[in-house]
């Protein structure tokens, strides 16, 4: 459908009252479409919603749509006349839309200071509020996390490692690795072992390449005990390296480390985040964060982003050299998967107030 047509005759997507009276413009990218659907759907089931779209790109959905028209900013605003701007992308044009609308306007996830002048700001976590010097802790909406997930702790797993800890050796957790991610397991653990003693522990991904990594892994020259042969007995304290190959290890082996790194997040590859999200620990990932789940704790600041492989070591590094860090970092995750199962239905419930 045209550009113009869309503009004239808004008013017969829905029949009986316009629309418009009660109709919510959500602006966006046509990128952040696909990202925020869920969202879209459910505050679309509360109110009519027209999309607003700051540049051209293909959509094909069950809501009217317009795309940024060659009229000014006034002209557009007298033409949509909605009853609220929701915006979900901070652009030059969604920031002058704000700034001359007369309808109250609400910043979802917003991230910048600016924002504060233009608008409600509805915020991923207290940590973003913290950050952005204001705005309501609402959570992200464009993701759902049903309920926390249950602690995967398991006592007597992590006792085994109770001479690594009485070593005072640090523990650091890849979790779920792909191809690529093990050789930078390796080479981070060396780098942090640079300046103290610690344990890896890795678990693969994909148990088709547990031998084929196990035994590639034998250059390092590194003691290693493979789980499957190491069942009840205590880790040894000088072992340098703890390979896993089941799932029950897998996830128990996330409350015994004092970080756990999402594997998936450093070369690209399946993510299991939800194992992060139950360990209980400071997770750390890399620069690959199209897991939306992914994308949205680093938005809320709940996990370290790691931009490049020094900074995942830089990052490690304070970790373990701070306790204290590892309790917040850690409690700061658990709060943020808390508010997120409850984030979408109170911003529908907001953005739907008369």
């Amino acid at each position: 459908m045209s550009r113009a047509p869309l503009l004239r005759s808004l008013q017969w997507w829905w029949p009986g009252a316009p629309p418009l009276a009660s109709a919510c413009v959500v602006v966006l990218r046509p990128a952040r479409r696909i990202e925020a659907d869920g969202f879209l759907a459910a505050l679309g089931a509360q109110r009519p919603i027209v999309l607003l779209f700051l540049d051209e790109g293909p959509y094909e959905g069950p809501w009217p749509f317009v795309s940024w028209p060659s009229v000014g900013v006034a002209r557009l605003l007298a033409r949509l006349a909605p009853r609220r701007l929701v915006m979900l992308d901070d652009h030059p044009r969604a920031r002058a839309l704000a700034a001359r609308a007369s309808c109250p306007v609400t910043w979802v996830n917003g991230a910048e200071p600016a924002l504060l002048a233009l608008g409600e700001v509805f915020v991923a976590s207290p940590m973003r509020a913290q950050a952005l010097g204001g705005g309501l802790v609402t959570g992200d909406p464009f993701v759902t996390v049903p309920a926390p997930p249950a602690a995967d702790a398991d006592p007597a797993f992590c006792e085994r490692f109770r001479r690594v800890r009485s070593a005072r050796r640090f523990i650091v957790y890849f979790a779920g690795t792909g191809p690529g991610e093990e050789v930078l397991a390796y080479q981070t653990f060396l780098a942090l072992s640079a300046r103290s003693a610690g344990l890896l522990a890795l678990a693969p991904q994909d148990p088709a390449r547990h031998e084929s990594v196990y035994r590639e892994s034998i250059k390092y020259h590194l003691l290693t005990i493979r789980q499957r042969r190491l069942l009840t007995s205590e880790v040894p304290a000088n072992t340098r390296v703890y390979y896993i190959e089941d799932a029950h290890a897998s996830r128990a082996m996330g409350a015994c480390a004092d970080a756990l790194i999402a594997g998936g997040t450093l070369r690209g590859g399946a993510v299991d985040f939800d194992l992060a999200l139950s360990a209980g620990v400071p997770v750390l990932v890399g620069p690959v964060r199209t897991d939306p789940l992914v994308a949205s704790a680093v938005r809320a600041l709940a996990v370290s982003a790691c931009d490049d492989d020094q900074a995942l070591v830089t990052a490690l590094q304070g970790l373990i050299a701070d306790p204290a860090a590892r309790s917040e970092r850690a409690q700061t995750l658990k709060d943020w998967v808390a508010l997120q199962s409850r984030a979408r239905a109170q911003v529908v419930e907001r953005l739907s107030d008369p």
